[in-house]
């Protein structure tokens, strides 16, 4: 065993005897606990190294670093069986145990009677019973839960030892197994607590492997000089152009070829993050979070570590130059920082700090874009003619352009990267993961990054390669060899399959022939509402992998739970414009981070966009708000059109309100300094109120309007009226008249006369906000 897998495996389980001592397995404190269930496992599998691994568990708190003893214990496991020195194991431990004490500020552990939950990220009023972390099933829900029983604990420790045993002892195994047990573990019994036991354990794992490349030595952390000393690298990746990447291509792409242009990026992104490991000697460990092609990293603050990753930024922007045609770009920058400020100090924040200064080096970055690229006007060679991709527009000598695979059309030519994602489309309904590695043969390798070649893995052939990412499991195949290394690859991948085909996505025109009334594709981009300032306030690495962690996991992984319809139960009366289809016709083309892009049927798309905010007020706790865009189109609209326009739209509705939280449900017109958009909760009781007066569902009105649509339509040209002269009364006498001329006016009182509530106050009358409910009844009704 080498000494950094030592010490990496020894802070990933530290504190493994904070759930053993809660379910009472063993007697004494869970330094204690945790070292006697290490030992255990180390007697059940036949792996002696557990009992070394034990020793980080009993002396990891400063009552207990007594070197005397600790020498004792460390001539008992007898280190030499594994390649290691009494000093090894001695400077591991004090590393492990300063790694601890960086990680977080938490309290120590009270009674085991006086047990508390981890409470939400979100809501710290709120908490979760400690489950296994399981994707499929049911979404955790924070709710009002102030103490646990030991019999919540006893499940968690016996799932935990036997998937222990099941695994090689291997960073990369363990890591997805205490994620699996461990998220909804609290790391401390103190009240409002919400950093998760998993996120503490592999932050400590983080900052003691940081230590030991930056030659921190026991003396070291005796005189305090990992904590005073810049012995640390904040590395922060920030993928740019993300949005034009993906959807500014021609009508010639479909929408599998959409997806792969999706799943490429993400590809990309782990691409780049594993080499930055693999280069600097770190674990996954020391990625604090990975998303939506942004990540930040924890390393050492060496000289060889700053010439690595100046090497690999720029091998990485220049490919991705070249590549791409300058549409994409990666800022990446790093900041040292000291032990101290990965943390609080007082009343500074000195970790919010120190990612501002880092923030603050990105945006410069990306205003000097691609001045890493050495000869970035460099032309083709001399009687070389440069022709333009036909999809994506890159310019690339007339030699290198292919027929295009997707379409009929010969005489149509594009460059090798857009076929190799065509190929990539093609396979990504098939695929269970995908295996990365420097070499691939003939064929096996669709396409590739700035470092590897992604090869699609569809779970029958044996996996060789370098890295398998496997797609939305903690759970590490039975077969896999030893020499591949293990990641979890969460993505939210739902798609309806083409009728002729069902390994096919559906296209455009056959999602929109699915929908009830007109045939429009429908739209749907959303987002988090200031998340860029709740991440910025996070105080520590462990809290902010936590709260990173616990948002990817809604857009990657429940997300495709809520489209199937799981969570009936969170949904309540949402607007629905028909029973929610076992299998929607919709496909989401990109989620992740903290938004998402998701067309399909229009009407099944529009009910979605609710039944989405329903669980994510419910998953944080209603910690958390989310904005939406909606619209619809003919499908054969391009889709950096339909793209533009719902991000247009998106950008209104959050302009439109401190608190944000609102959804632009369809194209308005408006006076100056009238609301486009919704808050959720105003159409959710508009739709209550109309919907039943107005529509029996299954594109059939309700019975009263069954031969008066046209009265509908002029009660929108009413409204318009209003928005022409909202101080005026014209539009009032003409729709009371129009009312009660067809004897409706019971059936829409609110609409009748002037509300003088409203008026006095500046704020809209009723007949402004009907038309988001009606416009979308009409469409729904259209034959």
């Amino acid at each position: 065993m080498e000494l950094r897998e030592l010490v990496s495996l020894g802070g990933l389980l530290h504190d493994i005897g904070k759930p053993v001592q809660r379910a009472g397995f063993y007697s004494g404190d869970h330094p204690k606990q945790g070292a006697e269930f290490l030992r255990e496992l180390a007697r059940s599998t036949g792996r002696e190294e557990y009992k070394l691994l034990a020793l980080f568990s009993e002396f990891h708190h400063q009552g207990y670093m007594n070197e005397t003893e600790m020498r004792k214990k460390i001539s008992e496991v007898r280190p030499e069986r594994f390649g290691l020195g009494e000093e090894d194991v001695l400077r591991a431990l004090w590393i492990v145990y300063e790694a601890d004490n960086l990680s977080s500020a938490e309290r120590e552990e009270g009674k085991p009677e006086q047990i508390r939950p981890l409470y939400s990220i979100f809501n710290r009023e709120k908490g979760y019973p400690p489950v296994t972390l399981e994707f499929g099933r049911e979404l955790p829900v924070p709710g009002d839960i102030e103490s646990l029983e030991k019999s919540n604990y006893e499940r968690v420790v016996n799932g935990l030892r036997e998937d222990l045993k099941k695994v090689e002892l291997r960073v990369d195994r363990i890591l997805p197994v205490l994620e699996k047990h461990l998220t909804f573990v609290s790391s401390a019994t103190a009240k409002g607590n919400v950093i998760s036991l998993y996120d503490h354990m592999r932050m400590t794992s983080a900052i003691a492997l940081a230590m030991l490349n930056a030659g921190c030595t026991a003396e070291d952390v005796a005189t305090g000089r990992c904590k005073r000393e810049k012995r640390f690298l904040l590395i922060e990746g920030d993928l740019s152009g993300i949005q034009d990447f993906i959807y500014e291509v021609s009508g010639k792409g479909t929408l599998k070829y959409l997806r792969a242009r999706s799943a490429y990026l993400e590809l990309i992104s782990w691409d780049i993050i594993l080499e930055v490991l693999n280069r600097l000697g770190l674990t996954r460990a020391n990625v604090i979070f990975n998303a939506g092609g942004h990540f930040l990293i924890l390393a050492q603050n060496t000289e060889g570590a700053r010439k690595e990753l100046e090497s690999i930024r720029k091998h990485v922007v220049e490919w991705l130059y070249r590549e791409f045609d300058g549409k994409l770009y990666l800022a990446l920058d790093w900041e040292a920082v000291g032990g101290e400020e990965l943390g609080r100090k007082g009343d500074k924040n000195l970790f919010a700090e120190a990612r501002k200064r880092l923030k603050e080096k990105l945006n410069i970055r990306k205003l000097r874009r691609f001045c890493e690229v050495e000869d970035p006007f460099r032309g083709p060679e001399a009687g070389e003619r440069l022709e333009e991709c036909a999809v994506c527009g890159k310019e690339v000598p007339e030699s290198e352009l292919e027929p295009f695979r997707l379409g009929d059309d010969p005489s149509v030519k594009v460059c090798r990267t857009c076929n190799e994602l065509v190929e990539l489309g093609k396979e990504l309904p098939k695929v269970k993961g995908f295996i990365l590695d420097r070499k691939a043969r003939e064929g096996e390798g669709i396409t590739k990054g700035p470092f590897r070649h992604f090869i699609p893995y569809v779970g029958e052939q044996m996996p060789m390669g370098e890295i398998l990412l496997l797609k939305n499991t903690l759970d590490v195949p039975g077969n896999l060899p030893g020499g591949i290394e293990f990641v979890p690859y969460l993505v939210a991948d739902y798609f309806k399959p083409s009728a002729e085909d069902k390994y096919a996505v559906a296209d455009f025109e056959e999602l929109a022939e699915n929908s009830t009334g007109t045939r429009r594709l429908g739209v749907l981009k959303g987002d988090v509402d200031n998340l860029g300032l709740f991440f910025m306030d996070m105080d520590s690495p462990s809290k902010l992998a936590t709260a990173s962690r616990f948002m990817d996991y809604f857009f990657k992984a429940y997300l495709n739970e809520v489209i199937k319809g799981k969570f009936e139960y969170l949904m309540g009366e949402i607007p629905s414009l028909g029973d929610w289809p076992k299998e929607p016709d919709v496909v989401v083309v990109y989620a992740g981070g903290d938004d998402l892009f998701i067309v399909g049927a229009w009407d099944q798309v529009f009910e979605l966009a609710f039944r989405i905010r329903e669980a994510f007020r419910a998953y944080t706790g209603n910690g958390r708000s989310l904005s939406a865009a909606l619209g619809y189109f003919h499908p054969k609209t391009p889709i950096y059109r339909m793209a533009d326009a719902v991000s247009g739209r998106l950008e209104k509705a959050k302009r439109e309100g401190r608190d944000k939280d609102r959804v632009f449900v369809i194209e308005r017109t408006a006076p100056r300094g009238f609301p486009v958009a919704y808050r959720w909760k105003q159409y959710e009781e508009l739709w209550k109120a109309y919907k039943p007066r107005v529509y029996a569902g299954n594109g059939r009105l309700a019975k009263e309007l069954e031969s008066k649509k046209s009265l509908l339509w002029r009660v929108l040209e009413l409204r318009e009226l209003y928005v022409r002269d909202p101080k005026g009364v014209k539009w009032a006498y003409l729709i009371a008249y129009l009312l009660g001329r067809h004897k409706l006016s019971s059936l829409f009182p609110e609409l009748v006369g002037i509300d003088a509530g409203a008026a006095l106050k500046g704020e809209p009358q009723p007949i402004y906000w009907v038309d988001g409910v009606l416009k979308v009844v009409l469409m729904a009704v259209r034959g």
